[in-house]
């Protein structure tokens, strides 16, 4: 004979309890909780940031990150790009163009280097770094 369980019986089996509802919203609570801690962490670091641009260990320009501009440097060998808080090398003559395809940098000790060049770019600011290492 076979074990018949009736339909009252599965309706109950599946119903949602008080305590499924409080276990929901005390995840749905933490998760937003911790997404915002996260996202407020991982913007840009506290105080001005500023772009520092050496060629063999030379400060060649200091540059705030605040106003948009293109700077020239190496009689117009290298053009960098400052926009929206953010770096990048917008053109360079070096043979492979590896630190233009790096991209935008804007965390406090994030670099750019172009090895050819002997150009070290680099944006400091008074707050911690966020980034301890990237890998490509």
């Amino acid at each position: 004979m076979k074990n018949v369980r009736g339909k009252k019986e599965d309706k109950d089996f599946y119903k949602t309890t008080r305590f499924d509802l409080v276990f929901i919203i005390l995840i749905l609570f933490f998760s937003i909780v911790s997404f915002w801690a996260i996202h407020k962490r991982s913007g840009p670091s506290s105080g001005m940031s500023r772009v520092y641009i050496y060629q063999e260990n030379k400060l060649l320009e200091e540059s705030g990150l605040d106003k948009d501009k293109i700077i020239t440097i190496l009689d117009g060998k290298m053009r960098l790009e400052l926009k929206g808080g953010r770096v990048r090398v917008l053109d360079t003559d070096c043979p492979h163009h590896i630190c233009k395809n790096m991209g935008w940098i804007k965390y406090n000790g994030e670099t750019l280097l172009c090895v050819p060049n002997k150009v070290l770019i680099e944006i400091k600011s008074k707050g911690p770094a966020i980034i301890d290492a990237v890998a490509y």
